[in-house]
């Protein structure tokens, strides 16, 4: 009787993590890109990073974009979060979340638009 509880605790446990894995693992094999694009009409400073990658500091002058390139990890908690800065403004976001965002840029491609009313994905 102890083993069936053991079994079917290792087996419950087990259920629980596939499902927590994406549907398919052609979703961990995409390279997601993720488009941040200058819309004001100046510059304005942007620095951005994941757990893993610091992409440092730097000036987008109008109409410049920031690419970030990378694939998910298996758990689906890869997160990029970058900070903004134009003249006396200041805006802290999640340039991509996994499991916000893996569906709905279309298939690899995210567009954030930075402008003067806000951003824009």
């Amino acid at each position: 009787m102890k083993s069936l509880t053991q079994f079917t605790l290792v087996f419950v446990l087990s259920l629980s993590f596939i499902s927590s894995l994406p549907p398919t693992y052609a979703t961990l094999l995409r390279m997601y890109h993720v488009h941040i694009v200058n819309n004001l009409p100046g510059d304005f400073a942007l620095h951005c990073e994941s757990g893993d990658h610091d992409l440092e500091a730097r000036i987008l002058h109008p109409n410049e974009e920031q690419l970030i390139r990378f694939k998910i990890n298996i758990f689906r908690t890869t997160r990029f979060y970058c900070a903004a800065r134009w003249g006396e403004r200041y805006k802290q976001f999640d340039a991509f979340r996994a499991r916000r965002d893996e569906d709905r840029c279309n298939n690899v491609d995210c567009y954030w638009s930075v402008r003067d009313n806000g951003f824009y994905f």
